[in-house]
């Protein structure tokens, strides 16, 4: 099933089963304003969902936003073998078994640039995140950078995110912070999150941020900025 977000924006929900633990697990849908679709980070169960999201348009991106985030690339492509692939360059040669159409760097695709910014956040190279803003509903997409799990059913997973410092709170896990080898590049990225003064904040890992989305990424990050 897929949730609407906003008039142009929904999610298909799925949950992530790894050893020991249980992660919830979201991929955006954005309609841009000529109708077609911008596919992010899709959910290797994404063949399910295939006839919802075709309702909605024509997909014309399907978008691998960090090096952790490709496992549902295949999957895509099949159900969408019109739609152009990207993913950070790394990724490239991680999956050579997906036709990449273009790589995602700091400035934005022209297939979204009229409506989506986006930034690469730097001084992670075993993440290489690239985050994005769309801007007429001022939502701001991140990845692996934060969780936001604030309940689970779950107990391992509840101990698990316990112990990785992001249980019931919005930011970077402990392991993400593990990965931040330069803090500046990370600052800078942050900032300019903060300057598109997004609302609502839809994290892959959690519950979606509706309202307050600036102040709640700038707490996010204090003492790494």
């Amino acid at each position: 099933m897929l949730r609407r977000l906003d008039q142009d924006l929904w999610a298909a929900e799925d949950t992530l089963k790894l050893p020991g633990v249980r992660f919830p697990v979201r991929s955006p849908i954005l309609r841009l304003a000529d109708g077609g679709l911008l596919l992010f980070s899709p959910l290797p169960s994404v063949e399910q969902v295939a006839d919802e999201i075709r309702a909605l348009g024509e997909v014309r991106a399907i978008v691998a936003p960090n090096l952790m985030h490709h496992l549902g690339l295949a999957p895509a492509a099949r159900a969408f073998p019109g739609a152009r692939l990207y993913g950070r360059p790394g990724l490239h040669g991680k999956r050579p078994d997906v036709a990449f159409s273009g790589a995602l760097h700091d400035a934005p695709d022209p297939l979204w640039s009229a409506e989506v910014d986006q930034v690469a956040v730097g001084g992670m190279p075993k993440l290489d995140e690239v985050v994005f803003f769309h801007r007429p509903s001022r939502t701001l997409f991140l990845w692996d950078v934060c969780f936001h799990i604030t309940q689970s059913a779950h107990f391992p997973t509840r101990l698990l995110m316990r112990l990785n410092g992001a249980y019931g709170r919005f930011g970077p896990t402990r392991v993400a912070r593990s990965m931040m080898r330069d803090r500046a590049a990370v600052g800078a990225a942050v900032e300019r999150m903060l300057a598109w003064a997004p609302e609502r904040i839809v994290v892959a890992h959690g519950d979606v941020i509706e309202r307050g989305g600036q102040a709640a990424l700038q707490r996010a990050f204090e003492g790494i900025r």
